[in-house]
């Protein structure tokens, strides 16, 4: 398997980029980080310069327009992770990720209005795959069906990593330890004796609203604490969370892959008061566990809820008072208290689940993934 990574060369063809055949590298240190385990899916890697910092200059010109880019026959298509202002000449397939339209919708978010506009536009021409059925919606009331290529909605696979099963007794432990540092500073946890935040720090996560529910709640009584993980910035925002977090609220800021699978897997709740989404990867992930999840009620969690046997777990609560919060959490505790006598046997049952649920989510994935980029492939 082969992927473009957007760092191009000028003239921008296939023929003028530089190929790195990972199978021939011996010995590289990077095939051992976490962050790029992806590389043993891979054959190797074709860098093109400065393609995404030409194609945004593009996007913020005064006549803005796309950077033009040509496949090569080797090629069957192209598929971008996000919005890209490009479009591909010639021959092959031409797919667009589109995760959300909040960079329109919500004024405090980072990226730039008129570049991310431009993006999109770039996605008219080409096939799109929406990450929600929300987002295909959005897209299509803000740029129309005119002259549109079209794309499909298609439920991304759970972030979790778990470990291979001979390794699984690692998860065995009696006490968390996210990180040393929120550790020293506000102690360990215990599994199945907290509830878990587990998103970026920033407003329209809406972490300040689950801290006051949490502490309306009076479940820090019952020694249930609230874990919240991300990086806190340095702004007013998050100033303002590290003030309002007391013993009960333990702040871990950066953690691994294989810390947030462990947090995951011995959480009593998850919870996801987001204003907005365009999907809802903590969400989904719980709800594969097994665990159960309070849940904003934007679009992209109520179609969450609507598959596999999520209903049944997802509570979807509107974040217009944090008293509606306070008591999901209290009932789902209680509840959660009396269910789980034994740990162990917790444990397996939401590792057995999840084993099921995402092998069946990411063979549907795979599938539509094909549907986009070669339907012939389906036939053979």
């Amino acid at each position: 398997m082969e992927i473009l990574d957007w760092l191009a060369y000028r003239n921008y063809a296939t023929d003028a980029m530089v190929k790195v055949n990972l199978l021939e590298q011996f010995d590289s240190p990077y095939f051992r980080q976490e962050r790029l385990s992806y590389f043993e899916n891979l054959d190797g890697i074709l860098c093109s310069r400065h393609l995404y910092l030409n194609a945004s200059r593009r996007a913020l010109a005064c006549r803005p327009s796309s950077l033009p880019i040509k496949l090569g026959n080797e090629f069957d298509g192209l598929i971008t992770t996000c919005p890209i202002n490009i479009r591909v000449e010639g021959k092959g397939c031409f797919v667009q990720t589109v995760h959300d339209l909040i960079p329109l919708e919500y004024v405090r978010h980072l990226d730039h209005v008129a570049h991310f506009g431009q993006r999109l536009n770039s996605c008219l021409t080409a096939r799109k795959l929406y990450v929600s059925e929300a987002t295909r919606k959005k897209f299509e009331q803000a740029y129309g069906s005119a002259n549109d290529a079209g794309g499909v909605v298609i439920l991304q696979p759970p972030s979790l990593k778990l470990p291979a099963k001979e390794h699984r007794g690692l998860l065995e432990q009696k006490v968390l330890r996210p990180s040393l540092r929120s550790e020293k500073r506000h102690g360990s946890l215990v599994p199945f004796r907290y509830l878990l935040f587990n998103s970026s720090v920033e407003p329209r996560k809406n972490l300040l609203f689950a801290i006051k529910a949490f502490r309306i709640s009076g479940l820090a009584e019952y020694g249930i604490r609230l874990c919240v993980t991300g990086m806190l910035k340095e702004d007013s925002y998050s100033r303002e969370v590290e003030r309002q977090a007391d013993k009960s609220v333990l702040l871990t800021g950066y953690i691994d892959e294989t810390t947030k699978t462990n947090l995951f897997l011995h959480a009593m709740a998850i919870i996801s008061p987001s204003l907005v989404e365009g999907f809802g990867i903590p969400v989904l992930d719980g709800a594969c566990i097994g665990a159960p999840v309070i849940a904003s009620p934007s679009v992209a969690h109520q179609e969450i809820q609507a598959s596999q046997d999520f209903r049944e777990l997802i509570w979807l609560c509107d974040t217009l008072n944090p008293t509606t919060w306070a008591q999901a959490m209290g009932q789902i505790a209680m509840a959660e208290m009396a269910r789980i006598g034994d740990p162990q046997a917790e444990r397996q049952r939401r590792l057995s689940r999840y084993d099921t649920i995402s092998a069946a989510i990411l063979e549907d994935f795979r599938r539509k993934i094909c549907e986009q980029v070669k339907p012939e492939l389906l036939s053979n």
